[in-house]
């Protein structure tokens, strides 16, 4: 199984576990018991050592793990994953990092209406790029509004790029208030 397969398998663990635990997150004898039987748990699937890192709660929470083959991240405070390659637009927040030892890969959320701009960033950035992007563009409808959806991919590099109106992390709604941009690479 590839490594960023594991990865996100873990962080579906885990995630399982923090659920459980998040009305406690700020008690820290529930954080620790909630990361020692997330590690135990992903150690126990074949990914050797794991170390599981819960910290904060509410919308300054977030989750570290590191294992043998790499690392993943994500909530409040995470950074940009070293060694991606392809840009991204400033002014985003990211939300999730991972790096492993086949793939990186950083999702980030930018203030809503800013879809077209971003849009527009990585049309320049994958023209000038003079590789072999394939880009695809979705729309769908709902009774609430339009969502889109533009991703961009390079089958000889193993990248993508995505670009699409969502809700951001930790937002108190379900309605569309940011724009989502998740790239990757490797893997």
């Amino acid at each position: 199984m590839k490594t960023t397969t594991k990865m996100m398998m873990a962080l579906l663990v885990v995630l399982a576990l923090v659920a459980s635990a998040c009305g406690a997150a700020a008690d820290k004898i529930s954080e620790k018991a909630a990361e020692q039987a997330a590690e135990k748990l992903i150690e126990a699937s074949g990914d050797g050592n794991v170390s599981v890192d819960l910290s904060g709660d509410g919308d300054d929470a977030s989750m570290k793990i590191e294992t043998e083959d790499g690392s993943m991240s994500f909530g409040a405070g995470t950074e940009m994953p070293d060694g991606l390659t392809i840009p991204v637009p400033d002014g985003g927040t990211v939300q999730t990092a991972i790096t492993a030892d086949d793939a990186v890969m950083a999702s980030l959320y930018y203030d809503e209406g800013r879809y077209e701009e971003i849009v527009g960033f990585y049309e320049s950035w994958t023209s000038k790029d003079g590789s072999d992007w394939t880009k695809q563009s979705m729309d769908a409808s709902t009774d609430d509004g339009t969502i889109r959806t533009t991703m961009w991919f390079q089958e000889s590099e193993d990248a993508m790029v995505t670009v699409g109106d969502c809700t951001a992390m930790g937002s108190d709604t379900m309605e569309i208030n940011s724009v989502c941009v998740t790239v990757t690479e490797g893997g």
